[in-house]
C-alpha cells in the first residue's frame, strides 16, 4: 500500500510546488550611478566597508575602547542577539517537523462481565484484571508545507541576523558621536569659563572708569547684562556636560555617572587635537546598497513574505499519513460459576499499519493566501522605501560633510585673523595707543569665535560619523577582549 500511495503523493506535491510557489525575483530599483556630491576628498576604498574599523583612524585609544565596550555591552545588541536565538529555535522547530512522533500507552484493566460459552454454558460473572502497553508511531507529512516553512524560517533567521548587524552599525555611530560630543562639551565649559572671566574683567574695568566719570553708565549696564548672559551659558554648558556623560554611559549599558577615563586621564586639548579631515570612502551607490544591513534585512523580509504565500497555499495539498500500531497485554480471567470456578491466564498481541493520504481543504485557506499576498506587497514597498532612504542618507551625509569641512576651514581662517588682532592691540596697549577695554573686547570676540569653532568642529565630526554609518562602515568588525568602562 505504501509503495502505491507515496509515488502518487510525490507527484501531487511536485505539481503543487510548481503551481503554488511563486518564484522570487529581486526587485528592480532605480539606483544612480554616482552620488550628486563630488569633491576631492572622496575615494573608493579597497577594503570592504562593513569590516572597516574607521574609528581607529582617529588614533584615540579611549574612542576605540568605548566602541568595543558598546559592542559588547549595549542592551539593544543583547536584545538583537536574543532575537537571533529565537529565530534559530523557530527554524529548529520546523526542521523537527520532518520527524515522526511516537505515542506510548500503558495501564491496567480491572472489570467484570456476565458471559456464557458453549459447551460450558453459563459461566456467570467473569472478572478481568491485567496490564497492557501499546506503541503508536505516526507520521503525518505535508511535504510542500514543511519545505516552504523551512525556507521561510531560514529567511526569518536572516532577518534577525541583519537586524543585529543594523543595531551594531547604529551603536558604533552613536558611541562615536556621544564620545566626540562629550569631549566638545568639556572644551565648551573651558571656553565659556574663559569668556566669562574676560567679560567680568571688562565689566570691572568699565566700573572703575565709571567711578572716575570716564565711562557711560548705560554702557556699563549693557556690559553687566551681557556678562550675566554669559554666566548663564556657562551653567548650561556644565549641565550639558553631565548629560553627554550619561548619554555615553547609557550606550555602554551603565548607570548614570562620570566618564572616569575622560575626566581623569584625558588632556583638555584632546578635542582640539582630533583630526576631522579624513579620506571619505565614497563607494558607489550600488555597492553601498549591497552592503547595508538594513537593506539586506528588508530583502530577507521580502523573501520570507514571498514564502508566506507558499506556506498558505500548501494547505491546498494533501498530507501523507503513516501509522503503525502495536499493543500487548497480559492478565487473568476468573469465571465465577455457581457450580465451579475457573481461573485462566491470558495474553494477547495486536499490530497493524495504515498508509493513506488526507486531503482537507478549508475555505479560509483562500483568505490566508490573499492575506499573505498582501503582506508580500507590504514587504516589497518596505524594501523599496529602505533602499531609497539609504540613497538619500548617503547623499545628504556626503553633502553635509563637504559643507562643514568648508565652513570649518573658513572658521579657522577667521580665528587666526582674530588672534592677530588681539596680538596687535596688546602691542598697541604697551605703547599707549589703545585702551585696556578695547584689548579685552578683542579677546572676548576671539573667545566667542573659539566657541563657534568648537561647535562647528563637533558638527563636522558628527557628520563624518553619520557618513560612515550611512555607508555601512564597520558593523562586521569583531571586537577584541575589552575591559568594561
Amino acid at each position: 500500500m505504501i509503495r502505491k500511495i507515496l509515488p502518487i503523493c510525490s507527484v501531487i506535491c511536485l505539481v503543487g510546488c510548481s503551481y503554488f510557489s511563486p518564484n522570487y525575483h529581486k526587485p528592480k530599483v532605480d539606483i544612480p550611478a554616482t552620488w550628486s556630491t563630488q569633491y576631492a576628498d572622496i575615494e573608493s576604498v579597497n577594503e570592504n566597508l562593513p569590516y572597516l574599523a574607521w574609528w581607529q583612524n582617529f588614533h584615540d585609544s579611549n574612542l576605540n575602547q568605548f566602541i568595543e565596550s558598546g559592542l559588547k555591552n549595549n542592551a539593544n545588541i543583547a536584545l538583537a542577539k536574543a532575537n537571533i536565538e529565537a529565530a534559530q529555535g523557530q527554524l529548529l522547530t520546523v526542521k523537527l517537523n520532518w520527524l515522526p512522533f511516537v505515542s506510548l500507552f500503558g495501564g491496567t484493566i480491572n472489570g467484570s462481565s456476565q458471559n456464557s460459552i458453549a459447551p460450558i454454558g453459563n459461566l456467570g460473572a467473569i472478572a478481568n484484571s491485567g496490564s497492557f502497553f501499546a506503541i503508536l508511531p505516526a507520521y503525518t507529512l505535508n511535504v510542500f508545507s514543511n519545505y516552504t516553512l523551512q525556507k521561510q524560517a531560514n529567511y526569518n533567521l536572516d532577518v534577525a541576523k541583519n537586524a543585529e548587524l543594523s543595531v551594531r552599525l547604529a551603536v558604533i555611530g552613536q558611541v562615536a558621536a556621544a564620545y566626540f560630543t562629550n569631549l566638545a562639551q568639556q572644551k565648551l565649559v573651558e571656553q565659556f569659563t574663559q569668556l566669562n572671566d574676560d567679560a567680568v574683567e571688562l565689566v570691572n574695568t568699565a566700573e572703575a572708569l565709571d567711578k572716575k566719570g570716564l565711562a557711560n553708565s548705560i554702557s556699563l549696564y549693557e556690559l553687566q547684562s551681557k556678562q550675566q548672559l554669559i554666566q548663564g551659558q556657562l551653567v548650561l554648558a556644565k549641565k550639558n556636560l553631565v548629560a553627554t556623560q550619561n548619554a555615553l554611559r547609557y550606550l555602554l549599558n551603565q548607570t548614570p555617572g562620570t566618564i572616569k577615563n575622560i575626566n581623569q586621564f584625558t588632556n583638555i586639548n584632546q578635542f582640539t587635537n582630533i583630526n576631522p579631515n579624513q579620506i571619505i570612502p565614497g563607494n558607489l551607490p550600488v555597492s553601498v546598497i549591497a552592503a547595508r544591513p538594513d537593506v539586506l534585512k528588508a530583502e530577507a523580509q521580502l523573501k520570507a513574505a514571498n514564502e508566506g504565500i507558499s506556506v498558505a497555499s500548501s494547505a491546498l495539498l494533501p498530507s501523507v499519513n503513516l501509522n503503525y500500531f502495536y499493543a500487548q497485554g497480559s492478565g487473568q480471567q476468573t469465571f465465577n460459576n455457581p457450580i465451579r470456578g475457573i481461573n485462566v491466564d491470558n495474553g494477547n498481541q495486536q499490530s497493524y499499519y495504515a498508509a493513506y493520504a488526507n486531503w482537507t481543504i478549508s475555505p479560509s485557506v483562500f483568505g490566508q493566501i490573499d492575506t499573505n499576498s498582501a503582506l508580500f506587497k507590504v514587504a516589497l514597498a518596505n524594501y523599496k522605501y529602505v533602499v531609497n532612504t539609504v540613497l538619500h542618507e548617503v547623499d545628504n551625509a556626503l553633502t553635509a560633510n563637504q559643507a562643514l569641512n568648508e565652513k570649518m576651514a573658513s572658521d579657522n581662517q577667521a580665528y587666526k585673523l582674530l588672534q592677530q588682532n588681539v596680538v596687535t592691540k596688546q602691542a598697541m596697549l604697551k605703547q599707549g595707543l589703545t585702551t585696556q577695554m578695547l584689548v579685552t573686547g578683542a579677546k572676548i570676540e576671539q573667545d566667542i569665535l573659539a566657541i563657534d569653532l568648537t561647535q562647528t568642529k563637533l558638527q563636522q565630526l558628527i557628520s563624518l560619523v553619520n557618513l560612515y554609518q550611512s555607508l555601512g562602515g564597520g558593523y562586521n568588525y569583531r571586537e577584541s577582549t575589552t575591559t568594561n568602562k
